[in-house]
């Protein structure tokens, strides 16, 4: 490699440990999310290359430097983690696969560049590089796609004919399920426990609503009993506002055996805010609870979309 190649790999080092020791995007934006997590790859990539520019690895035997590349890689990541651990956030195996991506990577190219390397060795670390770099790129890869499907498929926000539409949801217990009356629909169970609140959130969606009148749930209940189901919309003017109650949408709807359809005008939705109009354009969280139930209860949400 070149000098400037190199200058540019230092400078490239650099900017990740910089992003490191800032913590995170900071965004609910899952694309910008999976996009820095990526930057594992690319740190463990530049560090390793700086690495084998040391004199004492130089002078080492790839195989050897091999040894001593995945050491360091093992040490430093396992170390991010723990600090990480220390900023009450999470230990995760799966960056730790990524920085092994870019170690092997980047002992790819080592290892290509080193006429000793036997050719066996550097087939096995371009199949073991292309291997890693599959599973620490899924992730992104599914997520981009659900991103394009995301706008295609809009005004309709989800209807779970495509599974990988469960991402757009966070619940704490729900699956994706065959519907008994269609077996060719599908629909997310959604399980409510016991607690004070218990519900699911739609997260991912085109937050731009105004150029519509009204938003439609399709919800399916097997359950006898009638079920008061809260439903909450807020716009992103209301987070910067401290998530007042009297500064978003609520309302509450009953759910009866069968199906039910929550429609909901958003002409209503608009003037909820006390002494403002939501903003329908600027649309950013989408939410359904139910309070304190006796036990468990069970929905299955076929749609969410607007018309």
């Amino acid at each position: 490699m070149t000098r400037l190649n190199w200058l540019l790999v230092s400078l490239l080092s650099s900017i990740c440990i910089i992003l490191l020791l800032w913590g995170g995007t900071g965004s609910n934006e899952r694309l910008l999310t999976e996009l820095w997590d990526v930057g594992h790859v690319v740190a463990f990539f530049c560090w390793s290359l700086l690495l084998s520019q040391l004199t004492f690895c130089k002078e080492l035997p790839f195989n050897k430097f091999l040894l001593v590349a995945l050491l360091c890689t093992a040490i430093v990541g396992t170390s991010i983690e723990l600090l990480q651990l220390m900023r009450h956030s999470v230990f995760s195996s799966g960056d730790l696969i990524k920085d092994l991506t870019g170690t092997c990577l980047a002992l790819s190219i080592i290892c290509y560049y080193r006429p000793e390397t036997k050719p066996l060795l550097k087939v096995t670390m371009i199949g073991v590089s292309l291997i890693l770099s599959m599973i620490s790129l899924k992730t992104l890869t599914i997520t981009v796609y659900d991103e394009i499907q995301m706008y295609r498929e809009f005004p309709v926000l989800v209807d779970f004919q495509d599974p990988e539409q469960q991402q757009r949801i966070h619940a704490l217990d729900m699956k994706i399920v065959k519907s008994t009356e269609h077996s060719s629909l599908n629909m997310l169970q959604l399980d409510f426990n016991t607690a004070n609140y218990s519900g699911f959130a739609l997260l991912h969606f085109v937050g731009n609503w105004s150029k519509y009148s009204r938003l439609s749930m399709q919800i399916y209940r097997q359950q006898s009993t009638p079920l008061i189901i809260h439903c909450r919309i807020n716009d992103m003017q209301h987070d910067i506002n401290g998530f007042a109650y009297n500064d978003r949408f609520n309302r509450q709807y009953l759910l009866t055996q069968g199906w039910n359809i929550v429609d909901i005008a958003l002409e209503e939705v608009k003037s909820s805010p006390i002494n403002r109009e939501l903003d329908l354009a600027n649309v950013t969280h989408l939410g359904c609870f139910v309070i304190s139930q006796p036990s468990r209860q069970t929905i299955f949400l076929s749609t969410i979309s607007l018309y």
